[in-house]
């Protein structure tokens, strides 16, 4: 079920690499290619722009990210906003000795230690923007990467038409392309790391 913890997308005003540069991803339209952290340039298929959950309830608060903070490549540049449910890639020891792989995908909300989101007064209206590939692909956000949309939740009754047509493209398959953390699995590594170390800290460059 696609709710408040699990929608995975990205928020006003984030900037994504493509072939052609950085596009806002208002911009960003089916046929766009999209850099991947795995496979090169990807077609994007489709772009479902949420205003609302399914259920009707408005949708959750983003976690934003400043210019000036100091992400994995260096100072961010731009405003990033994500929906608390996607996921991002995380590179750490502790991933190797608790998983067995030096590269994972966490929640935000999972991997945050903040209470509340931080407040946004900027932003105005908030529509979440989901990008379909034909894989759960990793792409870069603002500097950052993140996942575009998980195939499992593309085939959910809930999505637009156009998106259950885009899923047939989906090879039944495919895995994620990095093992998925539980919330509690990203609360042992969590646990696990500094408590001086950020979030941004934990995510790959």
């Amino acid at each position: 079920m696609l709710n408040e913890h699990t929608l995975s997308g990205i928020g006003p005003g984030t900037m994504l690499l493509a072939t052609t540069g950085e596009i806002p991803v208002e911009w960003l339209a089916p046929g766009d290619k999209l850099i991947t952290r795995d496979h090169g340039a990807q077609e994007v298929l489709h772009i479902v722009r949420m205003k609302v959950l399914p259920s009707g309830a408005p949708p959750p608060p983003p976690i934003v990210f400043l210019p000036g903070e100091y992400g994995p490549g260096g100072k961010l540049t731009e405003k990033l906003r994500v929906a608390p449910g996607t996921r991002a890639l995380v590179k750490r020891p502790e991933c190797e000795a608790f998983f067995g792989t030096d590269e994972v995908l966490a929640r935000f909300s999972d991997l945050s230690r903040r209470g509340e989101p931080r407040a946004d007064p900027s932003m105005g209206g908030l529509s979440y923007h989901i990008v379909v590939m034909r894989r759960h692909e990793i792409i870069n956000a603002g500097s950052l990467w993140i996942e575009s949309m998980d195939a499992e939740k593309a085939r959910q009754t809930e999505l637009p038409p156009a998106v259950q047509r885009a899923t047939e493209l989906f090879d039944p398959a495919a895995r994620a392309p990095r093992r998925c953390l539980s919330a509690p699995e990203t609360a042992l590594l969590r646990g696990a790391v500094p408590q001086e170390v950020s979030l941004l800290d934990l995510l790959a460059a």
